[in-house]
């Protein structure tokens, strides 16, 4: 998008420039102040001092430190070469900026490894950003356990990695952390943050992952907007001054501290920072790792100067923190798009992975770029013959209810002066900081909104002739909704077995691990609507009837069999026998203690497809 940038700052067109800092510490490349702005926002608590030594950079208690001042680490799987046979990950930490810098050991069964290096990533303050790329040599009939130390001292953390002919075994979850409208009441009537990721680490812990895909929404920085310095900007009346008005060096301060210091608490002070040292992750980004609705709202907030320049500083922390890169390197990490950051990876030699990134070049008129797309095609067009499935990781689902009426109810919300909807949810205010309606950007940030139907079907058929040809079995699966549930595009023919249409795509919906689930209002509401559509003449679309139970036993509320509003995660297994891919939707139970399984049994596209 070509968007007005201030000179000298983190401009994604023109590259990123290392930082300039005035005497106070202040970033370079914004104009004077806004009239009454503070520099330090008062009672944010979001700041470095609060969680590092600002003198040494090494970490507080609160932080997981090792005893070397060291936070991490975090392990994410790269890719797999299938021609070398080689696993190929990478380890991030974060360490204090004189320490030298870390290394990581491998033991696999024998003597330790030679040291691997790190590269340096970036530094913020007495931070450094540490990188330290892995490989690991697969056998050809045996799963590995793979032990390593950072510095080899410390703390000995472990993860498994499949032979070359054994199966791959993964886990998807999304939405970890709380909307900022969630009450200390309702997390604990939940159990809290952790029962669902309690469940998901014993489950590893008897039969291990080999991948976690993290599906947008690590973590919530919503609260961003919560700090005085955006009151200001935020007091313009007129909308268009408000565009024009200029990105501030105290608001670039703000920012680049604000996500560097709610990340390292988010990431590395919880059970999924207990996650990280031993199930590689995958990520794919959301809103709310950026802020909420980014993407979706009009013209005038996305082509704003303090929109466009905020924008840059949360991906420079996706980058480093869920992608262990920076700018420079991101293309040379596999990371691809026009603008955004896309991956395709090789879940060994019968599954791939595909995670676009739907939210850097998104707009009312775009989700991902026709530029991104081909480049997503020509990646696909190469994926190795032994491919069987491949799975497609979006943050929002691409089958899904229509929330048709709801938009229409929105669209006129603002001249009739409304600021509430109670069938949405109790008392929620429906007017945002920015005078738009609030759900508006829920409505447009759905595949199946209007706005997007047209791209979401070329990127269907698209997928179709891929899968036709290829005779690879195309998987979606997706978060987001806060609910869980499955469904399906399929040839509309009845006669067609879906083990012989290419064009039936399973959808899978997990969310939240974390966050509270929707009212059971708005879930029959969007029950209510989950009907049989057309995408075209030849091809049709339907959620499953997955939950004719609850997880007590009991017809789920109002019936609704289709979604459920628990909070979950979902397991992927493959059977090598049938060269199907056994899905589980693991639920949370009632009593807040472990999770009930709902399966579903994605088959592999046999040979001779049905035209």
């Amino acid at each position: 998008m070509d968007f007005p940038v201030s000179k000298g700052q983190f401009n994604e067109r023109d590259g990123i420039q290392p930082t300039q800092y005035d005497e106070n510490g202040v970033p370079f490349g914004g104009p004077a102040r806004y009239p009454g702005m503070s520099s330090t926002p008062p009672g944010d608590p979001d700041r470095y001092e609060g969680n590092f030594d600002p003198q040494t950079g090494e970490p507080y208690p609160h932080m997981r430190r090792r005893a070397d001042g060291i936070i991490g680490p975090a392990l994410m799987l790269v890719d797999t070469d299938l021609a070398t046979a080689t696993w190929h990950g990478s380890v991030l930490v974060l360490a204090p900026a004189r320490s030298p810098p870390p290394t990581v050991v491998l033991v696999e069964g024998g003597a330790p490894s030679m040291p691997f290096p790190a590269v340096l990533l970036d530094t913020f303050r007495m931070t450094a950003f540490y990188r330290i790329d892995i490989k690991v040599g697969l056998d050809v009939s045996r799963e590995k356990r793979v032990e390593y130390r950072i510095n080899n001292t410390g703390p000995t953390y472990r993860f498994f990695v499949p032979g070359q002919t054994t199966e791959w075994r993964f886990a998807f979850w999304s939405c970890n952390g709380w909307s900022l409208s969630v009450s200390d009441k309702e997390k604990k009537e939940l159990g809290g943050d952790n029962v669902v990721w309690d469940d998901l680490l014993q489950k590893h812990s008897a039969v291990p992952f080999h991948v976690q895909v993290c599906g947008g929404d690590q973590l919530y920085s919503d609260k961003i907007w919560q700090s005085d310095i955006w009151k200001p900007w935020l007091s313009i009346k007129d909308k268009y001054v408000r565009r024009d008005s200029e990105f501030t060096r105290e608001m670039a301060a703000y920012a680049d501290e604000f996500y560097f210091t709610h990340y390292a608490k988010c990431f590395f002070s919880s059970k999924f920072g207990e996650a990280m040292e031993t199930i590689p992750i995958s990520t794919i980004v959301d809103d709310h790792d950026i802020w909420d609705g980014i993407g979706s709202y009009p013209d005038y907030l996305q082509d704003s100067k303090v929109f466009v320049q905020l924008k840059e500083y949360a991906f420079k922390y996706w980058r480093l923190y869920q992608a262990h890169t920076n700018q420079q390197l991101a293309r040379q990490h596999g990371y691809f798009g026009s603008h955004g950051y896309c991956w395709l990876k090789q879940f060994g030699p019968y599954t791939a992975a595909l995670g676009p990134d739907t939210r850097y070049e998104r707009s009312l008129r775009q989700i991902v770029s026709q530029r991104s797309y081909d480049m997503i095609f020509e990646r696909l067009e190469r994926l190795p013959a032994s491919v069987r499935h491949l799975v497609v990781f979006l943050g929002v689902p691409i089958v899904y209810p229509r929330l048709t009426y709801i938009e229409k109810t929105l669209s006129g919300i603002k001249s009739l002066g409304l600021t509430k909807l109670g069938f949405i949810a109790k008392q929620r205010a429906i007017v945002n900081i920015w005078g738009e309606p609030e759900l508006s950007d829920d409505m447009n940030d759905h595949w199946t909104s209007e706005v997007h139907m047209a791209e979401r079907k070329a990127f269907v058929l698209r997928l179709q002739d891929i899968a036709r040809r290829r005779n690879i079995r195309v998987t979606f699966v997706g978060g987001d909704v806060h609910c869980c549930g499955a469904g399906r595009f399929a040839s509309s023919a009845p006669a067609v077995a879906p083990e012989r249409d290419f064009r039936f795509m399973p959808q899978i919906i997990s969310s939240a691990i974390m966050n509270v689930p929707p009212p059971n209002i708005v879930i029959r509401a969007v029950h209510s609507s989950a009907k049989t559509y057309a995408l075209d003449a030849s091809t049709d679309e339907m959620m499953y009837r997955l939950f004719e139970q609850d997880v007590n036993g009991k017809a789920p509320p109002n019936n609704n069999t289709k979604l459920l509003g628990r909070r979950n995660f979902s397991s992927y297994v493959e059977d090598l026998a049938t060269g199907s891919l056994i899905v589980n939707i693991h639920v949370q139970n009632e009593s807040n203690r472990g999770t009930k399984a709902y399966s579903i049994n994605v088959p592999a596209l046999a040979s001779g497809n049905a035209v």
